[in-house]
């Protein structure tokens, strides 16, 4: 067998809150390593997924996806530590993409942060996510609007949610990828640990299904991780909030809410680790976890942001 040439590098997807990025790497991955919800804010740490991709019998191309933090102008402590995460991995990066949701007006917010990618990476890649749900003449207004305001190096109209336009940017980022051997084995999809992706999961399910704030003052931890003779897993999670108040709303009427979401939970566990999980959820009062650095540490983010 002859002699086959590598490519790899790195891909950041950036853009504002709800922009579709955790949507877009699950499906340009293949499978699901980013939690994904309606709400704003829902990514909170930089998420890698690795696609393989053969540009012809002798050459193949690795590109590891960076799904970050929605790019947005931050207050709180966790905000300005999410939002710098998602800056600093702009330096990093061989290409960048900037996703936008079409239905979405380009305000002055979203100008400035297009503005500021600018400064960092001259070369950047614009997709129009959500082409499915505007009507032709509305798509062809936006394309001219925002082509006018800035040069990207190309454009691609994606629908995140059913793959449409998906293949096309894939196939051009891989051949935009630098020559060098991989960075990760072709069997990884991601480098995040499992343990952290069922806490993900597991916040991801709260987020469905509690009220609107409620979910940005919650954080999970996975405590315990036990395989069991038969190989199925013990999983012990805590979540943890910063009001008393909050645990009886998570728990539900005789623990209805808290029941759901386990289940939720479990089940996605089950298809995505392939094997029998036993899920028990905990709550946990912790008034300063926002402010607590070893919550930061866990994941990847700097306190001091």
């Amino acid at each position: 067998m002859g002699k086959i040439d590598l490519k790899s590098g790195f891909v950041n997807l950036v853009g504002i809150p709800n922009s579709g990025k955790s949507t877009l790497i699950n499906k340009l991955v293949g499978r699901k390593i980013s939690i994904v919800s309606h709400k704003v804010q829902t990514t909170r740490f930089c998420i890698r997924g690795i696609c393989n991709y053969h540009l012809s019998t002798k050459l193949k191309a690795q590109i590891i996806f960076v799904d970050t933090p929605g790019i947005f102008f931050p207050k709180r402590r966790l905000e300005k530590a999410m939002v710098t995460a998602a800056w600093s991995e702009l330096n990093l990066s061989d290409k960048v993409v900037f996703i936008h949701d079409v239905l979405k007006k380009i305000d002055n917010d979203t100008k400035e942060i297009i503005e500021k990618i600018f400064e960092k990476k001259s070369d950047v890649i614009l997709v129009l996510n959500k082409i499915d749900l505007l009507p032709k003449e509305n798509l062809l207004k936006k394309i001219s609007e925002i082509k006018n305001l800035y040069n990207f190096e190309e454009t691609f109209l994606i629908s995140a949610k059913n793959g449409s336009g998906c293949n096309k940017l894939i196939e051009y980022l891989a051949k935009k990828m630098p020559p060098h051997s991989f960075f990760y084995d072709e069997n990884t999809i991601s480098d995040l640990p499992q343990s952290i992706l069922a806490s993900e999961i597991t916040r991801e399910k709260l987020f469905k299904n509690l009220n609107q704030e409620l979910p940005y003052n919650l954080t999970v931890e996975t405590e315990k991780w036990v395989i069991n003779t038969d190989e199925s897993v013990n999983i012990q999670q805590t979540i943890y909030i910063n009001k008393q108040s909050y645990k009886p709303i998570i728990i539900g009427k005789q623990g209805q809410n808290i029941k759901r979401i386990g289940t939720l939970a479990r089940k996605e566990l089950e298809n995505l680790l392939d094997c029998k999980i036993h899920l028990f959820l905990h709550i946990k009062f912790k008034k300063n976890w926002m402010d607590d650095p070893s919550k930061y540490l866990s994941i990847g983010l700097n306190y001091n942001a």
